[in-house]
């Protein structure tokens, strides 16, 4: 692959890493970024409070390399608190959000990253694959339908990840932005929730005008005990109830069929998994229930046919056994996904 010279003044890139007690994986992570050498880039590190040695792994990398480190201290304020902060002083056309427990192939980034330059598209998303010390997964985009869908929509993309085989991926960090798309449209993580790609994600998609799909599996996305999407609190579900009303009101005022098709399908996808995890130990279910049957509903005509959604409205312990048999159970566990 023969990398094309971008001719630029301007910044490609900047790499927003959120950071917080991450001193066991945050060296691998930085190793995999200062790799590339074909791209103008800064790395954004921001320091979310850590109280581990963080901060002085940050500080070697500042030291190696100076003209692309920029830190950021702040107090800790969670995920989308240090994205954000990152966000507001990026320089680079592009952004990009790496978890500092993850790390990247360099090389197939730095392709990803160039082509969606040249794209000049608002979103490009990449390709991410599970990872474990030992074993890694197969690349999680499958869909012939994705893969072969070019610069579209976003709602038109948001519409083929909800197509059979469905492969809707709400996370960022496979993904890159253009920066002045982001400001303009006031694209931010919310603060007052957990699952922030959840809703960043869907808003993404329903305001760009160019996504363009690169089949590059790029990201190594670990699969660890004790990260924070392996908790599930009453934040959690609260978040996800949250963002099934922002998307809903989002889908009233829509006026777009594959728009309002892909959105029905989400919501009610997001708002049956709240009821699965309240039914099987995470508090009062019978008030999620009644909300899924008011957006069954509502949502019905539009969303995609779907019999366990359909088998929900009726009941909750027929789809609840099936799943069980099937060792496909939604507790308020959250399991390490098999691969």
């Amino acid at each position: 692959f023969n990398f094309p010279k971008i001719r630029s003044k301007i910044m490609d890139l900047s790499i927003i890493v959120p950071i917080y007690n991450v001193e066991e994986y945050l060296a691998e992570c930085l190793k995999s970024l200062y790799k590339m050498s074909n791209l103008r880039y800064e790395v954004i590190l921001v320091n979310d409070g850590s109280k581990d040695n963080s901060y002085q792994i940050m500080e070697e990398f500042k030291r190696l390399y100076p003209k692309q480190t920029v830190i950021v201290n702040k107090e800790n304020g969670g995920l989308s608190s240090a994205r954000n902060a990152g966000l507001k002083i990026a320089k680079g056309k592009y952004i990009s959000f790496i978890d500092s427990d993850d790390f990247i192939d360099t090389d197939e980034f730095e392709k990803f990253v160039i082509e969606g330059i040249k794209s000049r598209v608002d979103i490009a998303v990449g390709n991410m694959r599970y990872y474990v010390p030992g074993r890694i997964g197969e690349p999680l985009f499958r869909s012939r339908l994705v893969k072969d869908s070019g610069v579209v929509t976003g709602i038109d993309f948001l519409w083929r990840v909800f197509q059979a085989p469905k492969c809707y991926r709400e996370e960022v960090v496979d993904d890159i932005y253009r920066k002045d798309f982001l400001i303009k449209n006031k694209l931010f993580f919310n603060e007052e929730i957990v699952h922030e790609d959840s809703e960043f994600t869907t808003f993404a998609y329903l305001k760009a005008k160019k996504v363009k799909y690169i089949d590059k599996a790029f990201y190594f996305y670990r699969q660890r005990e004790g990260s924070i999407m392996n908790k599930v609190s009453e934040k959690s579900m609260l978040s996800l109830e949250k963002i099934c009303e922002k998307l809903f009101n989002e889908f009233k005022n829509l006026d777009d069929s594959k728009g309002k098709e892909a959105l029905s399908s989400l919501i009610l996808s997001f708002y049956s998994t709240v009821l699965y995890k309240r039914y099987n130990g995470g508090g009062d279910y019978k008030r999620v229930y009644r909300r899924y049957k008011e957006l069954y509903k509502e949502l019905r005509k539009d969303a995609q046919s779907n019999i366990e959604q359909r088998l929900l409205s009726f009941s909750i312990f027929i789809p609840n056994t099936l799943r069980k048999l099937l060792g496909k159970e939604i507790s308020n566990v959250q399991k390490i996904p098999k691969f």
